[in-house]
């Protein structure tokens, strides 16, 4: 690779990693071309982005800023996988690819502002989706607030059921008494 090839691929490196989102290293080796080929368009309908690049100019990408603890997942064959949006589904995929291609394994990322390891990476794609989520978050919240108006209804409820058969049991008196 010459180097004014080096330095623009180093710059789209620079440039993916300024973007907002997370990046997933994985190691490829072992699999097909045809192989990788599938991942990708996979991951491209999940959010995602994958590139195989040199460790070293990865390296020079990361540079010395807050990625740049990310290097030491930089051994041997990487693929580097970009999620800008939502990671969870691209980190989904690549779990589900992994499940039926054990050559695919999981090295790093960064995610959050932070570096993560592969359990927790693995950990973090068997969550369920963010709808699902978000669902059981306002199940979580309504359940008091349904108990508490429940509780605050039972009084006046209580009050009117006995008022009702306080007065049919005087009708019923009164009318056994005529």
């Amino acid at each position: 690779m010459r180097k004014a090839e080096k330095t623009r691929v180093v710059a789209e490196l620079e440039e993916a990693l300024a973007q907002p989102g997370a990046l997933i290293l994985t190691d490829y080796r072992g699999l097909t071309v045809k192989e990788i080929n599938e991942l990708r368009r996979a991951l491209v309908k999940a959010g995602g982005r994958m590139r195989v690049v040199k460790n070293s100019l990865l390296k020079r990408a990361l540079g010395e800023g807050e990625r740049a603890d990310l290097k030491r997942f930089l051994e041997g064959p990487v693929a580097v996988t970009f999620a800008p949006e939502d990671a969870v589904p691209v980190l989904k995929e690549l779990a589900a690819f992994a499940k039926t291609h054990e050559q695919l394994t999981f090295k790093g990322g960064w995610m959050d502002g932070r570096v993560l390891e592969a359990p927790v990476l693995e950990q973090i794609a068997t969550l369920p989706p963010r709808e699902e989520l978000l669902g059981r978050l306002v199940g979580v919240l309504s359940a008091p607030l349904s108990r508490l108006v429940s509780v605050l209804q039972a009084g006046p409820r209580d009050l009117v059921l006995t008022l009702r058969a306080l007065a049919e049991q005087k009708e019923g008196q009164a009318a056994a008494g005529a």
